[in-house]
């Protein structure tokens, strides 16, 4: 089964692809979170044959936290269901963001740190999926 892997944001959104066999995520791209989004999202879901979807949330370690960005995301997946009548699994994004930076500063890792955080979500789906 082939997945997209989603790292959401409010002006950028990366993206990754994987698949069940190989249980391997590689970032593709980062996109612009625009008016065109969910059509965008749409036509990549229909050209690389995509399955299902995995997005990155933003789960919080203390409750005092502001629950915004958390509350966007799930507005986010909201929407996104309406364009995209597949499976969209939320998984923990938490460390994604300095995870992606460890990635490009120390094994000069050419993507962008969105896409690469989108990678490591989708990964992270994969290990958990044993």
């Amino acid at each position: 089964m082939r997945y997209l892997g989603i790292d959401f944001g409010l002006r950028k959104i990366g993206l990754s692809l994987g698949d069940d066999g190989s249980k391997i995520a590689s970032p593709i791209e980062t996109v612009k979170n625009d008016e065109h989004i969910f059509s965008s999202l749409s036509q990549l879901v229909e050209h690389e044959g995509v399955e299902s979807i995995v997005v990155g949330v933003p789960v919080q370690d203390n409750p005092a936290y502001s629950t915004t960005q958390l509350d966007l995301t799930h507005a986010f997946i909201e929407e996104l269901h309406k364009y995209i009548s597949l499976p969209i699994h939320q998984i923990d994004e938490r460390y994604t963001t300095s995870e992606s930076k460890r990635l490009k500063k120390e094994f000069g890792a050419q993507a962008p740190e969105d896409s690469l955080s989108a990678m490591i979500i989708l990964q992270s789906y994969f290990d958990e999926l044993g």
